[in-house]
């Protein structure tokens, strides 16, 4: 009986007792707490300080070795400038272009294997999302945007006009508007000598005569106008 009685008391003592080793800062007189034996034996040892204590005296350090010219402060965006220095270069075998590396390593191993640039690279491997994002994922991007589960709903609940407006702007947009005249000249309602993108045959005129989107967004029927004769003409 007795045993048995001792068994089920070593059955029932907690797996792992967390003890704590208390000590005090030298400098501050702050307590400190310890769950590890060996890193209070180790700190009693070295008479450690506190880590607010220690970082305060490594900060004083510093700045008087800044004042006496032992130690050179550079700032952070300057170390990274420097940690981004790329002066091993190489032409890329395919067009020509100059390719720069961080390291002589990286270089070798990019003539080893003798790689292209980036823009050759994206022709060579095809590196496009066009066999990846098809038709049916556009849809329902443009659904999920809008507030729909899927693009069935969206057509059936969304605005019919609204609706039409969107595809407009998206075929619209489908152009290189960075090569209209003035384009460099866009700006918001109220900034001077701000202009904006116009459809000749406007949107609202588009919707009510039924003339179908991807014609109202053609190249011809665009242009650039200030924006007071925008907000005049109207949408």
């Amino acid at each position: 009986m007795f045993w048995e009685n001792t068994h089920i008391l070593i059955l029932n003592t907690p797996k792992c007792l967390l003890m704590t080793h208390k000590r005090n800062c030298p400098k501050c007189n702050c307590e400190l707490e310890y769950t590890n034996k060996r890193s209070w034996y180790n700190a009693n040892r070295l008479n450690s300080k506190c880590t607010k204590c220690y970082r305060n005296e490594i900060s004083i350090t510093l700045k008087e070795k800044y004042k006496k010219g032992e130690f050179n402060f550079v700032p952070r965006n300057k170390e990274r400038e420097k940690t981004l220095e790329r002066n091993f270069h190489r032409n890329c075998p395919n067009c020509g272009n100059e390719m720069s590396y961080v390291s002589e390593g990286t270089l070798k191993t990019a003539i080893k294997r003798n790689t292209v640039c980036n823009s050759c690279s994206t022709y060579k491997y095809n590196k496009t999302f066009n066999d990846v994002i098809k038709e049916e994922h556009r849809e329902q991007m443009r659904a999920t945007k809008a507030g729909f589960e899927n693009f069935e709903e969206y057509k059936e609940k969304y605005p019919k006009k609204e609706m039409y407006k969107r595809e407009v702007w998206r075929y619209t947009y489908k152009h290189p508007l960075e090569t209209l005249e003035h384009w460099d000249k866009r700006g918001k309602c109220g900034v001077e000598g701000a202009y904006q993108l116009d459809h000749i045959v406007s949107i609202n005129e588009g919707w009510s005569n039924k003339i179908p989107a991807e014609e109202i967004a053609k190249w011809e029927n665009l242009r650039m106008i200030p924006w007071k004769d925008n907000l005049l003409k109207g949408g």
